[in-house]
């Protein structure tokens, strides 16, 4: 490929006038006959600019600011993402947050964007909307992200199945799930509302084939919700040998309100959660989960960006990071 220099060589110019001349330098002066010579050689050369490569991420979240302040969950991924970010020598722009309360989605902001990193579960025609304004999309954690895009996410089905088997090993019957319904969102932040959580549905499933009753209360994903789902146990003389919590939060409220009721954890109720955020680990006693790596899934997220900013790769990839059990003072498979 022909270069500045050579260019500059045959048209017998300086290379700093073949750059202003190509760039269309309004400021300089030089005659009509040499910009038509510059403009020739370069032509028959087959001169082509090399495009700076755009280095800034835009993520779009359905959190908002106050949220991810507050959400260990959130703030966890942004910390990861930065940290990645400046490791990359990228740069973030200002987030898009589609809440439900910041207007319209700027589509101009996404398409001026290096690659696109999106937090959240929107619906599959959301996703494929922001890609037609930008093809360096990322998706983190979910699972149902288009297989043309790119992703990162844990196997949530798979995670459940996996701690079921441990319990069933520790001749544990009784077992219950707290958790939520899974949400989608639009590109207007509309909620949509789906009984379709992998961990309840795997848990659905794998009771079913074990001839197991199913214990579970589906009403939320806050703090108060684990409380209310011990009082409806024991309002109603169920309460189970094993309760799997669907994230941290609902854990902490299930362990608040057990120790209330003057229940003993794990004697008397074991407890493991999902998600395994640093605020579950300094509980008393400390609570076991499923780690789910949020931390890598910003990492990955960044460094699958920067491959397709740096065109070194041109098909989809979905990434699943392993999700583990962290076994504490609440539920040990060893026992």
């Amino acid at each position: 490929m022909a270069s500045i220099r050579d260019i500059a060589k045959e048209a017998n110019v300086s290379p700093g006038t073949v750059s202003r001349v190509l760039n269309n330098d309004p400021t300089l002066s030089v005659a009509d006959t040499t910009r038509e010579r510059i403009y020739d050689i370069a032509k028959r050369m087959q001169y082509q600019k090399v495009s700076r490569k755009n280095k800034t991420i835009q993520i779009i979240t359905y959190a908002s600011r106050a949220k991810e302040m507050s959400d260990p969950y959130y703030r966890e991924i942004r910390l990861a993402i930065e940290a990645e970010v400046k490791r990359l020598n990228l740069s973030l722009k200002r987030t898009i947050r589609i809440d439900g309360n910041s207007g319209d989605v700027d589509f101009d902001k996404v398409e001026k964007a290096g690659a696109v990193i999106v937090v959240g579960n929107f619906s599959e025609e959301a996703i494929v909307q922001l890609q037609s304004h930008n093809d360096n999309i990322v998706v983190i954690n979910n699972p149902d992200t288009p297989k043309s895009i790119d992703a990162v996410y844990s196997d949530l089905h798979y995670a459940m199945t996996t701690l079921l088997n441990e319990i069933a090993k520790l001749k544990l019957t009784q077992v219950a799930y707290v958790g939520g319904i899974h949400t989608v969102r639009n590109l207007a932040g509309a909620a949509k509302l789906y009984n379709s959580d992998p961990r309840f549905e795997a848990y659905t499933t794998w009771c079913k084939a074990h001839e197991i009753t199913t214990l579970t209360v589906m009403t939320g994903w806050e703090q108060e919700d684990g409380k209310l789902a011990v009082q409806d146990f024991i309002a109603n003389d169920d309460l189970p040998e094993v309760i799997i919590a669907g994230n941290d939060m609902v854990a902490i409220g299930i362990l608040q309100q057990l120790q209330s009721e003057n229940i003993k954890v794990p004697d008397e109720v074991k407890l493991v959660s999902f998600n395994d955020l640093e605020v579950i680990q300094y509980t008393v006693p400390s609570v076991s989960s499923v780690h789910i790596p949020v931390d890598e899934f910003g990492r990955t997220a960044v460094r699958l960006a920067e491959e397709r900013i740096n065109r070194t790769r041109e098909i989809a990839i979905h990434v699943v990071v392993e999700a583990q059990l962290k076994e504490r003072t609440t539920f040990k498979i060893s026992e």
